[in-house]
């Protein structure tokens, strides 16, 4: 009985299963020789942007474009973010703006859009030194280029995330005002909106980290391992120092540019 079961269960039930293959993901075609094409790169293939960054021949030329993605990402942000407070009642300014921006309002938004603007970029000025020499004692063999090139990749991919996340919040931020909303309210978002960027700014500080590991294929085989781990802490560090600059170098430029817009009766 036990052996006529087993021919019939040999008989009903194929002991080779057909695999079915699945179909190839088809590759996001986008011309990386321009902005445009650059940007749709970013947001939908960030491991072909990855290998255009590695690329000597290809560095001068991405470097600029992801400059032009930053710049105006955080430009029409920071417009954004003016146009917001300044439709928002005076009681509800943030604290660190309140009093500039009471007093001289049209100088305190410019002051403002211009800091916002330019305040990740003179950022990765500053950091771009340390993020190099920190490369280069952790043994990786990278050039000032390749490591440019990395960390405005990282600057376009917060001005992205930035860009994603601004419709949300303006659709939040214009019904509590369009409602009328209480100041305390008010204050709490518009505060808000002045962190926003920094909580983009992590993923780009994730992609930095993920693109300077990437680095480690270029340490010697016999040493990888010890390496890859010291390449990790100080990439981990020198984001967090990028991320703690950032805040300080937008409100020093915002000081700055209030202050003498303010003088130059703008």
């Amino acid at each position: 009985m036990p052996l006529q079961y087993a021919d019939v269960i040999r008989e009903t039930v194929p002991l080779v299963l057909e695999v079915r293959e699945e179909p190839p993901v088809p590759e996001v075609t986008a011309d990386e020789h321009s902005v445009l094409g650059l940007t749709e790169l970013l947001l939908k293939n960030p491991d072909r942007v990855d290998r255009l960054a590695r690329e000597e021949r290809e560095q001068p030329f991405l470097i600029p474009r992801f400059l032009a993605v930053g710049l105006t990402s955080f430009s029409l942000f920071a417009l954004a973010l003016v146009l917001t407070i300044g439709a928002a009642p005076a009681a509800a300014v943030p604290w660190p703006l309140a009093e500039t921006w009471r007093a001289h309002p049209t100088e305190a938004g410019a002051a403002l859009w211009l800091a916002y603007a330019l305040g990740f970029t003179l950022t990765t000025g500053v950091c771009l030194p340390s993020f190099y020499f920190y490369a280069l004692l952790a043994g990786v063999r990278v050039s000032w280029l390749q490591v440019t090139a990395q960390v405005m990749r990282g600057q376009g991919s917060t001005a992205l995330m930035l860009m994603g996340i601004l419709p949300v919040y303006l659709a939040v931020a214009l019904g509590a005002i369009v409602f009328g909303a209480p100041p305390e309210v008010l204050k709490v978002v518009l505060t808000i909106a002045l962190l926003l960027p920094f909580a983009a700014g992590l993923w780009g500080v994730r992609s930095i980290y993920i693109g300077f590991l990437g680095l480690s294929d270029t340490l010697p085989p016999e040493r990888r391992c010890q390496r890859e781990c010291w390449l990790r802490r100080l990439t981990a560090a020198c984001s967090a120092c990028y991320t703690a600059v950032c805040p300080l170098m937008i409100f020093t430029l915002w000081n700055y540019f209030a202050d003498h817009l303010t003088r130059a009766g703008l």
